[in-house]
C-alpha cells in the first residue's frame, strides 16, 4: 500500500502520507457505492489489502449518481471542499488506473464522464 499511497500524496501535492491514504479510502468506498460488487471485486483483488477493504461488499449495487454526488461523497468524507475532493479524486483514479490492471474496463465506464476525464486525459486522448 505504500507505494500507492506515496504516489498518490506526490501527485496530489499532499504533505502528509495520511492524507494521500484518507483520499484513497474515501474515494474507493465512494467508488464502492457506484461499481458492481463484480467489478468491486476485481478491482480489489489488484490492491493491496488495506485498500482493498474499501470494495468488499457492503457497498452499493451500482448506485447511479453523477459527478456532483460523487465528488460530495468524497468531500464529505474527507471534510473537504468539493473542488479539493475533485482534486484528489482525479488524482486517487488516475493512480489506481496505472497501477492496476482491468480499471478501464470495469470501472471507468461506470465513472461520471467529467470524472475520467479529470481522471484521466491521456487515456481520452489518445481514443
Amino acid at each position: 500500500m505504500d507505494e500507492i499511497v506515496e504516489l498518490i500524496r506526490r501527485r496530489a501535492c499532499l504533505a502528509e502520507a495520511r492524507d494521500a491514504e484518507r483520499a484513497a479510502h474515501a474515494v474507493l468506498r465512494t467508488l464502492s457505492e457506484r461499481i458492481s460488487p463484480e467489478a468491486a471485486a476485481s478491482l480489489a483483488v489488484q490492491l493491496p489489502a488495506e485498500l482493498a477493504e474499501d470494495l468488499r461488499p457492503g457497498g452499493g449495487a451500482g448506485e447511479r449518481y453523477e459527478l456532483e454526488d460523487f465528488v460530495g461523497r468524497i468531500a464529505e468524507r474527507e471534510n473537504l471542499t468539493e473542488p479539493e475532493a475533485v482534486h484528489r479524486a482525479g488524482v486517487v483514479l488516475d493512480v489506481l488506473g496505472r497501477e492496476t490492471v482491468q480499471v478501464a474496463d470495469e470501472v471507468w465506464n461506470v465513472l461520471p464522464e467529467p470524472l475520467r476525464r479529470l481522471a484521466e486525459p491521456d487515456r481520452l486522448g489518445a481514443a
